[in-house]
């Protein structure tokens, strides 16, 4: 049994190349293409472009979201993977999107959520 009901994996990518991060289309479909390698079932898709400059957007997906911002004037993106299943391969997808990011670097910190056990704590 898993003793939490989600898992996030926070990613940061430095030194990505502005004229790309910077464009709504790239952005869309640069993550649906990763949500398909990684094999998520994706819902619905809501990309922002904010003025002057950078992109904010959300995947929703069956197993939940995946969430970016980017900050082209740094050179930097942020994505957030939320899933309620582990068993994708994300060290794969996110290979993948720094060589689509043109990153020099990324790192990636996960977060377990929703222990089973305070909940039922709670319940208790």
């Amino acid at each position: 049994m898993n003793a939490f009901l989600g898992h996030q994996t926070t990613v940061d990518f430095y030194g990505c190349k502005s004229n790309k991060i910077n464009s709504c289309e790239f952005i869309e479909q640069t993550l649906l293409k990763a949500a398909k390698i990684l094999k998520l079932t994706v819902v619905n898709t809501t990309i922002h472009s904010f003025s002057p400059i950078g992109v904010s957007g959300v995947i929703v997906i069956k197993e939940s979201h995946i969430a970016i911002h980017t900050w082209p004037e740094h050179n930097y993106i942020a994505i957030d993977f939320f899933t309620c299943n582990n068993t994708y391969n994300l060290k794969a997808g996110l290979i993948w999107l720094k060589t689509e990011f043109q990153a020099e670097h990324f790192n990636s910190k996960e977060i377990k959520r929703g222990s089973l056990k305070v909940i039922q704590d709670f319940k208790s």
